[in-house]
């Protein structure tokens, strides 16, 4: 009788650790999904314009990774600048019209340029600027149906 209440105690503990580890493992997809859109990497260059020795050119690269099972339509991108540099831009608009589909678990390469004045610059007050492109405003549209499981 002891060993039978025994057994059962042990089945009760193994049936909730199983449990737990279900749900463990649901948070964590559903974490992935929210975070569906991510930059994998970002890299820019600073270059002379060959039309105009007072302007800097920008070149920015940017690889776009849709970690959804879902396909999107990626509509723009714009480099989010700092208020200094925004001042110096040659052309305010500065966002991509890319009207592209990325399909779930894909990368995208994606490439842009701006230009600034920097007439009254020399070499070192260029790289004073601190010209850095680290973040973006990203538009999309997704299709979004009801749960299957739901109907």
């Amino acid at each position: 009788m002891k060993n039978q209440k025994r057994s059962m105690i042990l089945l009760f503990l193994l049936i909730i650790v199983a449990l737990s580890g279900c749900i463990s493992y649901s948070v964590k997809a559903d974490k992935i999904v929210e975070d569906g859109l991510i930059i994998n990497s970002i890299s820019f260059g600073l270059g002379e314009s060959e039309e105009d020795a007072g302007i800097t050119v920008v070149t920015y690269n940017l690889n776009l990774r849709n970690r959804t099972n879902k396909s999107i339509m990626l509509k723009t991108v714009e480099p989010i600048i700092s208020k200094e540099i925004q001042e110096r831009l040659i052309d305010r608009d500065i966002k991509l019209d890319i009207n592209e589909k990325i399909d779930g678990d894909t990368s995208e390469e994606l490439t842009g340029t701006f230009k600034l004045d920097t007439k009254e610059l020399d070499k070192e007050g260029i790289i004073k600027l601190n010209i850095d492109v680290k973040e973006f405003n990203i538009a999309f549209e997704q299709v979004i149906g009801m749960n299957e499981v739901n109907n």
